[in-house]
Formats: structure tokens, sequence, C-alpha cells
């Protein structure tokens, strides 16, 4: 006989115990962690007109001994608005979305499909869902199959890639095609031919300096992107990037996410002080997989691809260490080159 228990934001550290007893399942990603999620918790207190709309709700459902089997975060959208892309129509959603969330789930250790099957129809009987949007979810879950084999869907698809370190760098350097490595050469080359003395380090421990020149790069990069995809926008690309971002400020609060993220890690490139460069993320302590979420360039150091000669560099030198505690560098969402260069291989993220 299974139960559910419902929490809300102002209650969301009561859900410790249970959420740490399931975060490092098989399906479970760094984005499932309960730290990852209780930043996203404290955007929720930051919002005020959103709230007339929607309802943040943790499902916990529990089997006769109070046993978690799985924690749902779920948004549900009480009134909603949909055109095309645009808003959310009424219906059930991850908490998190249109943030910085690469790979949705629900949080379990063991999958049961029961379990799905009974929290959906309480999210029918109590709160009249309908319609759910369980996004991002990546289809080699357990919970992707079954809601493929067993529900109606609309499957949808988006490009993330994933590199999964071999056992050797010579094995690492196999999976680089003749051109990239040619081009990291070619990278380094001209760094030493112009004197540009780059280096890297890879740091956890953040300071307020850091962290305000790491978040000054990417508004820069941010804003010479935004501003050029704008311009070379139809007048109806235009209107759907300007509604876009009015449905997304709507609905969402922003994430200051160098500022306040868990478990975080950022390889910096830098010359002298100045940070030319950097991959910046967040890491799965279970499985030792690192999550690249940002990534940022300065444009005056484009030229010598710091980021991408770099991290060759970088991984080089892992290899030959005796630290080796990295087992996946998760490129996540996005389709960037740079990530299949590097030896990154496609990750299907679908429904």
């Amino acid at each position: 006989m299974m139960k559910i228990k419902e929490y809300d934001p102002s209650n969301f550290n009561d859900l410790k115990d249970y959420w740490l007893q399931l975060e490092n399942g098989n399906d479970m990603t760094a984005f499932q962690h309960y730290g990852w999620f209780k930043n996203i918790n404290d955007l929720y207190f930051k919002e005020h007109i959103k709230k007339l709309f929607r309802v943040w709700k943790y499902f916990v459902v529990l089997d006769d001994n109070d046993n978690p089997l799985i924690i749902a975060p779920i948004m549900i959208v009480k009134l909603g608005f949909q055109y095309k892309f645009i808003g959310l129509k009424k219906g059930a959603y991850f908490i998190g979305r249109q943030g910085y969330t690469d790979y949705f789930n629900f949080i379990y250790n063991h999958f049961h499909s029961d379990v799905i099957d009974f929290l959906l129809k309480h999210l029918k009987n109590k709160y009249g869902v309908k319609y759910c949007c369980f996004d991002q979810v990546l289809e080699d879950t357990q919970f992707y199959k079954y809601l493929a084999d067993n529900y109606n869907i609309k499957q949808t698809s988006i490009t993330c890639a994933s590199l999964k370190l071999p056992d050797s760098f010579e094995a690492y350097n196999k999976l680089l095609s003749k051109s990239t490595r040619q081009n990291i050469r070619t990278a380094i080359n001209r760094q030493n031919r112009d004197n540009i003395i780059l280096t890297h380090e890879f740091i956890v421990d953040f300071n307020k300096d850091i962290m305000e020149e790491l978040l000054l790069v990417r508004k820069e990069r941010l804003g010479k992107k935004n501003k050029s995809a704008f311009q070379k926008s139809s007048l109806a690309g235009k209107l759907n990037l300007f509604g876009t971002r009015i449905i997304k400020k709507f609905f969402s609060a922003k994430h200051d996410i160098i500022e306040n993220s868990y478990n975080p890690w950022c390889l910096l490139i830098k010359n002298g002080d100045e940070i030319a460069g950097y991959f910046w993320g967040i890491n799965d302590e279970y499985k030792n997989a690192y999550y690249v979420i940002l990534a940022a360039v300065r444009e005056k150091y484009a030229w010598y691809s710091p980021s991408i000669s770099h991290l060759y560099l970088f991984l080089q030198e892992y290899y030959n260490s005796n630290n080796k505690n990295i087992t996946v560098l998760d490129f996540t969402s996005g389709g960037e080159r740079y990530k299949f260069d590097l030896g990154g291989k496609n990750e299907i993220v679908g429904v």
C-alpha cells in the first residue's frame, strides 16, 4: 500500500533525509541531487506575481514502512497560456524548467512503474492534471523508457554531448580527429609565437573576486551572442525571441548560478591574473561525473582557442597524475562543435 506526502517550498528542508536515500540511483545525475534543488527551491521565494498562476509541490511516494520510493518535484500551472513555443499551458512540469538544469527526472534509487502510475493518478484526481510536460529526460533512463512504452507522448529531442574518459591519454587521443589535434597544436603555437603565456588551474573554492570576473566574462560573451542572434533573425524570429524572454522572465526567477550553486568546479584559463576563458559546472560525487554548465572565452583571446587547447592540456596532465577521479566530462545541452571535437558523444534527451 503506497501513500503520498506533499511538501511545499517552505518546508523543503524536511525532505533532506528522504532525498539523500534516493539521489544516488543509477538514473540520477547531479541535477537530481538535494543540493542542486535546494538552490532552485530558493528561487521560489524571489517570485511574486508568478505564484498566482502556479504552485510548486514535492510529492514523496512512500511504502508501508514509510520508506521513500520516489520524489517528484513538480510545478503545477493552474492558469496557462501557450502559443506555439511561447508560454506554458495548464498542466504539470518539472520544477527548474527554463533554468540551468539540463537533465530532468524524478528522484529514485530503484525504478518502479506502479509508483509512476500511482503518482500520475494522484495528480489527476487531486489537481485535475491532464497534461504533463516531463521534458529533457535522458532516453537511457528507465523513467523515459516507461513513459515512451506506456503513455501517449509527444517525443522531442535535444543535443547533448558526454565524454566518458577512457583508461589512458593515448586512448583519449584516438577519440579526436586528426584535424582537431592539428587545431589544438596550432592554437598552442599561436600562443607561443605571440608570447601569450596562458596557464590553467582546476579549482573548487571560489572567492568573491573570481566569481565577479567569471560573471563579467560571461556577460561580455552573452551580450555579443544575443545581439548577433537578434540581428540575424527575421521579423518573426525577433518577435519570438522577444516573447520568449518576456515569458521566461514572467515565469522564472533569475538563478545566480555562479554565486549560489552546489558542488561547483571550474577550469580557469588565465593570462597572468586575467581570466582568458573557463569551463564551469557542478560535479556528481557519487559517479565522479563533472558537468559543464557554462563555458566562456574573452573575445581578445578567441584567436588562441584557450579553453579547448587548455582542456586538452589539463586532460593530459590528469592522465599523468595519480588522482584519477573523473569518469565522465558531460558537456550537457547544446550542439556546439567543440564538445564533439573534444571527444564528446551524443546523448539523446527527449520527451
